[in-house]
């Protein structure tokens, strides 16, 4: 047979295989799309531990917490942190590094106060390790608003972060850099940024959290996305860079500072690093994620590490970049944990649609089973801007009989997590029955503290889906959030499956 006779039938066996296979997956998907699927929970097959679900108190709580309106502070806080809000257990305090003393930031609500007076400086950095030389009446509205969560019972983590040390430990004079991607921290105040840090945590956890309860676990992450410029003209908000080696110096520093605070007083404040600006390691050379893990791993506070925390601005919904940093950890640091410590969607206006809820949900379901995150967290807890940085939404000038307080689909999506993921959760197996994803359905699953199944499903298409739920639960409490609804609660005898309506995301707890 000749070339041209070959490369004909060549040709016509692989027209026939792809009609074939395309016959196949068309009925696969018709069947998917109109059948019923199957989710399998197997419990004897076991992930990550859950610590936790915030936000931060950055911003809007040193405005929010000054006013004289008492209800208003107190819905906030329930909103938040109350049984019939979010339950989040996880605060985030923002130590200012007295941006609104020097800055001059556009938005001066970007510079946080400080509790250091500046008079007390002269030019001694050993100054800040006395803690006569604060004046703790300062920060009064987080401070405020920090009590009330408290108050709430269900806070169990209290992670105090820095965007910048105190301007006068900065080159620059300020809490941002001169010039973009200036190594803003001076060398020689790298024990009094410790120190700096130290004080106020001490205080902070002696007279706040110890009222409430001293067994709140205490972290303090000193830097915040340290990859990023944080100078120049445009610099608009508290922040600092930091080069990979300077930033290992630092984090050393720090540890040690810490180990010895932690044995002359018998508490265990634990250190996180390094809130990396994002995690996704293609398509943007500046993240130089792994530059700065290298750097750390030449100093001894490495091997103390158990987490490394990390930020989901840039990764979104996206399962490839995931992917590949799951398998770069898994690789390289197989023993560290991941918690996602900041996400906020980049996009200028309040988009109130479940479409913004359910694009929500999946960036923390795609975190929590693809790169097995132990907590996640949102970037604002409570914004004022015509933005979607915040799960709490405060028109600071409502005029009377206006709303002061709102809330969008992204916040009751969080909650389809937060209200009934509690930390100690453990994440079994969900397997789904749709492997090529035809449905739009995803899920995943945790075996409570109770010993009950919390399961989170997404169906992110135009119709409903019954789903057969195999690992032998009596009975369900379904927890729904549609376009019309939020939080519709049902409970009900199994029967053996599920109905998850279209365009929604529902949270079954089930029992034995």
């Amino acid at each position: 047979m000749d070339r041209k006779k070959v490369a004909l039938v060549t040709l016509v066996g692989l027209l026939i295989v792809v009609l074939v296979v395309g016959a196949a997956l068309g009925i696969y998907s018709l069947a998917v799309i109109y059948g019923t699927t199957t989710i399998t929970l197997d419990e004897s097959k076991t992930y990550q531990t859950m610590e936790g679900f915030g936000a931060s108190s950055a911003w809007t709580y040193q405005a929010l917490g000054a006013i004289e309106d008492e209800e208003v502070k107190e819905q906030a806080m329930e909103m938040l942190y109350g049984d019939s809000g979010l339950k989040l257990d996880t605060f985030r305090y923002n130590i200012g590094g007295g941006g609104t003393e020097v800055s001059g930031y556009p938005d001066p609500l970007r510079g946080a106060q400080s509790y250091f007076v500046a008079e007390n400086f002269t030019g001694d950095y050993s100054v800040f390790k006395d803690a006569d030389n604060y004046d703790f009446t300062r920060d009064e509205g987080v401070r405020e608003l920090f009590e009330l969560a408290l108050s709430k019972g269900n806070i169990k983590r209290v992670v105090f972060f820095a965007n910048s040390p105190y301007y006068t430990m900065t080159v620059s004079g300020k809490t941002h850099g001169a010039v973009e991607q200036q190594n803003n921290l001076k060398e020689e105040c790298y024990e009094a940024f410790s120190d700096y840090l130290m004080v106020i945590t001490d205080y902070l956890y002696e007279n706040i959290i110890c009222k409430y309860d001293e067994n709140i676990e205490v972290i303090i992450s000193p830097v915040n996305e340290p990859q990023w410029d944080w100078g120049g003209e445009n610099a608009t908000q508290e922040g600092c860079h930091y080069e990979p080696e300077e930033l290992a110096k630092f984090y050393q520093q720090f540890y040690t500072t810490l180990n010895a605070y932690n044995a002359a007083n018998g508490t265990s404040f634990e250190m996180d690093i390094f809130e990396s600006g994002n995690y996704k390691l293609i398509g943007d050379s500046g993240t130089r994620f792994d530059k700065y893990m290298k750097a750390f791993a030449e100093y001894p506070f490495f091997e103390s590490l158990d987490n490394i925390s990390v930020h989901s601005y840039g990764t979104d919904t996206d399962k490839l970049l995931r992917t590949l940093f799951d398998n770069y950890m898994n690789r390289k640091y197989p023993d560290l944990k991941i918690s996602v410590t900041e996400y906020c969607v980049f996009e200028g206006g309040i988009d109130k649609s479940m479409d913004m809820g359910l694009y929500s949900a999946q960036v923390i379901m795609r975190d929590l089973t693809m790169i097995d995150a132990v907590s996640w967290n949102y970037w604002l807890s409570v914004s004022v801007y015509d933005y979607e940085d915040g799960l709490v939404n405060w028109n600071m000038n409502a005029a009377d009989g206006e709303e002061s307080l709102s809330a969008e689909k992204r916040y009751y999506a969080m909650g389809q997590f937060s209200k009934f993921v509690e930390a100690g959760s453990v994440r079994i197996d969900a397997s789904y029955s749709d492997t090529l994803a035809f449905n739009g359905v995803e899920c995943v699953a945790f075996k409570k503290t109770d010993g009950s199944i919390a399961l989170v499903v997404i169906n992110d298409s135009s119709r409903s889906h019954k789903i057969n739920i195999e690992g032998g639960y009596a009975d369900v409490t379904e927890v729904l959030t549609t376009e019309e609804e939020n939080w519709k609660t049902s409970e009900y005898e199994n029967t053996g499956s599920i109905t998850i309506p279209a365009n929604s995301i529902a949270t079954y707890i089930f029992t034995k």
